[in-house]
């Protein structure tokens, strides 16, 4: 069975990054009811991260090398975070010492975490690059 190709939730989360702060409105949007929106500017199909083409093969054999790394991370800590769902207090440490190591897993491999981030983003909307990762695995 493949792993998945993205595992970017808890970095984003160790940025301070949520997939609600990418999809917030405008600013002074603001409808009544009955009324009709405004038009909005129309929203490109991919997130201005660059181009995969910008992604050198060494780049893709570091995020795969951390993305593995990072998904073992993740498998270890699920279970002690589940262990502890009683006492939230206790959760939220074992989640944050998970983030810690993942941001660090992430910099072993040579990589930054915004590189990383961005790799894993652009990965989302480009197969090819998707399969590029694949191979290195």
């Amino acid at each position: 069975m493949k792993k998945p190709v993205l595992s970017l939730s808890a970095l984003f989360l160790a940025l301070g990054l949520s997939g609600n702060a990418l999809a917030q409105p405008s600013q002074g949007q603001q409808t009544t009811p009955g009324q009709a929106p405004a038009a909005e500017t129309p929203r490109p199909a991919q997130p201005a991260l660059g181009e995969s083409s910008d992604i050198s093969d060494d780049e893709v054999a570091r995020f795969a090398d951390a993305q593995q790394r990072v998904e073992e991370i993740k498998g270890a800590y699920r279970v002690k975070v589940q262990e502890n769902t009683e006492q939230p207090q206790q959760a939220m440490e074992v989640q944050r010492e998970a983030q810690q190591k993942m941001v660090q897993a992430v910099k072993d491999s040579g990589l930054e975490v915004r590189k990383y981030n961005q790799i894993a983003q652009l990965a989302q909307y480009d197969a090819d690059l998707r399969e590029r990762i694949e191979k290195r695995r």
